[in-house]
C-alpha cells in the first residue's frame, strides 16, 4: 500500500514539474512572445495608389524688335566712345535693354550686315562692325534675322563672313540666307520643353544678286515653293514655326496687297507667327485664320526701326511685339496642343540731340515730351512729339494689342 503511495506521490510531481515547464515555455519563450507582441501591434493603413496626372503646360515666352540700322552716325560714335580701341555699342540701348530680361526668345531684324572682312560703311551699302554682334548678344537675343534688302551689300565675302561670326555662338538662332540643305539651314531652339524653328523671306535686295553659286542666298517671298517646303520640315521638327517677313513699302504705316497675300499662304503653310520688317515705321498686328483648318497666325505687320539716324519723325516710332508660347499637355500619353497667346505691341522711340548727336532709344512709357522737345529730328520735322507718336500708334495698332 505504502508503495503504491509513493508511485502516486511521484507521478503527480512528475506531473507538476512537467505542467510547471509548459507554462514556463508558454509564457516566457522567445517564440512565444513574438507571438503576443505581433498580435498585440496595430496593423498599418495600406498607402493608395496615388491618380496619375497630366503634365503641367510649358510657356515661352518671345519679344521681338525692328531693323537695327546702323548708320554712320551710330558706329562714329561708338568709335568715339571706345577711345581708339573697337566700337563702343552700348550706350544707344542702355534705356532700353532691361525690358528683354524676362523673355525666353528674343528677335532681332540684323538689318545691316555684320562682318569683318570690310569695314564700316553706311547708307546705301551697309557693313558694320563685329562690335556690334556682340553688343546684340550681350542684349540677350538669341534669334537673329538676317534677310533683307541690304543682305547683298557686301557681297558673297560680307555673307560668308557674317556667317562664320555668327556660328561662333551656341544657343542662338541666326538665319536668313539658305543653299537649299534645309535639313541643315532651318535654325531652332528649344526652350522649355518647346522646340521653336526660325524662317526668313525678303522682298528685295535692291537690284543686287549673288553670282556665286556655291554662297547661301535669301529666299524672296513669292517663292512659294520653297517656303512650303521650308515650312514643312520646320514643322516636322518643331512645335512652333515662326517666320521674319522683310516686306512692304518704306515709310509708309499703310500695308499693300502682296504683304496680306504673303501672310495668307505663311498661314496656310502652317506657319504661327509673322514677325514684319522693313519700312522703318509701324504697321498694324492682327490675326489670320485659315477657314478650312482653323490654323491660326498672329501677323506684326512691321515693327519699324529698333534704332536708326534716318531724319523723319515717323521713323523715331519704333515697336516691340510679344507673346506666349503655351504648349498645354491634353492627356496622360502627353499629347499637347501649341497656342500663341497674349500678344503685345509696345512702343519705342529712337532719340538724338543736335546733328543725330548721341542717337539712343527708349520705351515710349519712359519717354518725356521734355526730350521730344529737343529731339534733333525737329530740325527737320517739326511735327515730332509724344501725341504726334500717340496718334499713330491709336489709328494703326488694334486696342487689343495695346
Amino acid at each position: 500500500m505504502k508503495k503504491n503511495k509513493n508511485i502516486i506521490i511521484a507521478l503527480s510531481v512528475f506531473l507538476a514539474v512537467s505542467l510547471a515547464f509548459v507554462f514556463y515555455k508558454a509564457v516566457f519563450s522567445w517564440d512565444a512572445m513574438s507571438v503576443v507582441f505581433v498580435t498585440t501591434e496595430a496593423v498599418p493603413e495600406a498607402t493608395p495608389t496615388p491618380e496619375p496626372t497630366i503634365k503641367p503646360s510649358e510657356t515661352v515666352s518671345f519679344v521681338g524688335v525692328g531693323d537695327n540700322l546702323i548708320h554712320g552716325m551710330l558706329y562714329m560714335q561708338a568709335a568715339n566712345r571706345a577711345n581708339g580701341d573697337g566700337y563702343d555699342f552700348s550706350y544707344p540701348y542702355e534705356n532700353i535693354e532691361y525690358y528683354f530680361d524676362d523673355f525666353d526668345i528674343k528677335f532681332i531684324n540684323q538689318e545691316t550686315l555684320v562682318n569683318d572682312a570690310f569695314g564700316p560703311a553706311t547708307y546705301p551699302r551697309f557693313s558694320t562692325p563685329t562690335d556690334m554682334g556682340y553688343q546684340v548678344l550681350d542684349m540677350g537675343f538669341n534669334a537673329i534675322s538676317m534677310s533683307n534688302n541690304h543682305s547683298y551689300d557686301m557681297g558673297a565675302e560680307g555673307i560668308r563672313s557674317s556667317l562664320d561670326f555668327w556660328s561662333q555662338f551656341d544657343n542662338i538662332a541666326y538665319f536668313g540666307f539658305y543653299t537649299g540643305d534645309d535639313e541643315k539651314e532651318i535654325k531652332y531652339l528649344d526652350v522649355n520643353g518647346v522646340k521653336v524653328a526660325f524662317l526668313a523671306y525678303t522682298m528685295y535686295t535692291n537690284g543686287l544678286s549673288i553670282s556665286d553659286e556655291s554662297c547661301p542666298k535669301i529666299v524672296f517671298t513669292n517663292d512659294y515653293e520653297t517656303i512650303e517646303r521650308q515650312v514643312k520640315i520646320a514643322k516636322e521638327n518643331a512645335d512652333v514655326v515662326i517666320a521674319s517677313c522683310h516686306w512692304g513699302y518704306e515709310e509708309t504705316n499703310q500695308t499693300i496687297p502682296e504683304q496680306h497675300e504673303i501672310a495668307q499662304k505663311l498661314n496656310e503653310f502652317g506657319v504661327d507667327a509673322i514677325i514684319g520688317t522693313h519700312p522703318h515705321v509701324i504697321q498694324t498686328v492682327e490675326w489670320i485664320e485659315n477657314p478650312e483648318t482653323g490654323h491660326k497666325t498672329i501677323v506684326c505687320y512691321s515693327l519699324g526701326n529698333f534704332i536708326s539716324a534716318q531724319s523723319t519723325a515717323n521713323t523715331m516710332l519704333g515697336g516691340m511685339f510679344q507673346f506666349d508660347i503655351v504648349k498645354t499637355y491634353t492627356d496622360l500619353d502627353n499629347n499637347y496642343k501649341i497656342s500663341i497667346e497674349n500678344p503685345k505691341f509696345v512702343p519705342t522711340v529712337t532719340h538724338y540731340d543736335a546733328n543725330y548727336s548721341n542717337v539712343r532709344n527708349y520705351l515710349l512709357k519712359d519717354y518725356t515730351q521734355e526730350l521730344a522737345n529737343i529731339h534733333g529730328v525737329r530740325a527737320f520735322q517739326d511735327v515730332f512729339s509724344i501725341e504726334f507718336m500717340e496718334k499713330i500708334i491709336y489709328k494703326y495698332i488694334p486696342e487689343e494689342f495695346l
